[in-house]
């Protein structure tokens, strides 16, 4: 699965809420977890999604690093994790770029943040709830 139907969206694509929803809704509904996933959570868990109980065939990579601990190393997997969940805004040309900002919040707590630049060059900022580690 490369990114969830448009028609889900409450919103139109090319307006800010619409795009705010097609982030979320990708890096939290992208794909489910790898083997090299996996292996670094030494479980065969698939990766966890808000609609697991409704639907199997969703997984969440970001979910995989909900038990992680938080290092340098668990920023990069995150940040690369948002960025091949959001490349296709700009394959099929609905954002020029998409910049994907992740920090440590607290010891425990990765802040993370997306900022979307629209094919008329505007820009934007989809902030995305803080996760604990």
């Amino acid at each position: 699965m490369n990114h969830f139907q448009l028609s889900a969206l409450t919103e139109p694509i090319d307006s800010r809420e619409g795009m705010a929803h097609a982030v979320r809704q990708s890096i939290y509904n992208y794909a489910e977890s790898t083997q090299n996933d996996r292996a670094r959570m030494e479980s065969n868990q698939r990766g966890g999604s808000w609609s697991n109980e409704l639907i199997e065939i969703v997984g969440s990579r970001d979910w995989t690093l909900k038990r992680a601990k938080l290092t340098d190393e668990t920023l990069r997997l995150a940040k690369r994790f948002y960025q091949e969940a959001l490349a296709w805004l700009i394959e099929q040309g609905h954002a020029k770029a998409v910049e994907v900002t992740v920090w440590r919040e607290k010891p425990n707590q990765m802040g993370r943040n997306v900022m979307i630049t629209l094919s008329d060059g505007s820009t934007f900022d989809v902030p995305l709830t803080q996760v604990n580690k």
